[in-house]
């Protein structure tokens, strides 16, 4: 099974610059570490533990310039990340720092 994204909302999750509704960053990374309910503090170190799996299978540059780029249209299609795929990522995800320790006092 695979899933197409739109072009906008996949360079939310490649460029880490926001270019549709924040609603479908929650609905996309759920989708790609396969679980629901993610929180907004879960968010950048999901991302970060999705990326691997992304810059796998996302092999089109344009995705990864790193830029707010509102005029880049069309699909792309990324295959459904089987179990043991989601289970690194969650992995991945779990030896992240914790986003408050980033945080200098």
């Amino acid at each position: 099974m695979s899933k197409q994204f739109d072009a906008q909302r996949l360079r939310n999750l490649t460029t880490g610059r926001l270019h549709t509704k924040m609603e479908d960053c929650y609905k996309d990374l759920e989708w790609l570490c396969g679980e629901s309910g993610l929180m907004t503090h879960m968010l950048p170190n999901m991302l970060d533990a999705a990326a691997p799996w992304l810059r796998q299978h996302v092999t089109d540059s344009k995705y990864w310039d790193g830029i707010y780029d509102p005029f880049h249209v069309g699909t792309y299609t990324l295959p459904t990340p089987a179990a043991v795929e989601r289970d690194q990522m969650w992995n991945l995800y779990r030896s992240l720092p914790r986003p408050r320790s980033r945080v200098q006092l």
